[in-house]
């Protein structure tokens, strides 16, 4: 993903959104896009089994669209379910963040 944003301070934003929305512990200072996976894992995983219906919600405000969400929870094999989907979000958090910037500067 091309943007004016250095890598760092994009994780770092994406980070500051889903701590709110998500209510995690403490993160690092320091944290790269599978160490922010790894540290939503657990809130993720717990969703998936406990409360399907706010996971879903969470995706529609995500904007994590039906198709990529059906997609990993086809393909993937159980145990990574969790992690491929706090990727997919943290992706698109990355990808929403970038199209903010761009068009803020028009």
């Amino acid at each position: 993903m091309n943007s004016s944003l250095d890598n760092s301070c994009l994780i770092k934003t994406v980070a500051v959104d889903l701590n709110n929305l998500l209510q995690l512990p403490d993160l690092p200072e320091e944290i790269d896009r599978e160490g922010l996976a790894r540290a939503i894992e657990p809130v993720i995983a717990h969703l998936l089994s406990h409360e399907f219906e706010r996971f879903l919600q969470l995706c529609y405000r995500f904007d994590l669209g039906e198709g990529k969400v059906k997609t990993i929870l086809n393909t993937c094999p159980p145990e990574k379910v969790s992690f491929q989907m706090s990727l997919a979000i943290i992706d698109r958090q990355m990808l929403k963040v970038i199209l903010r910037k761009k068009y803020s500067d028009y």
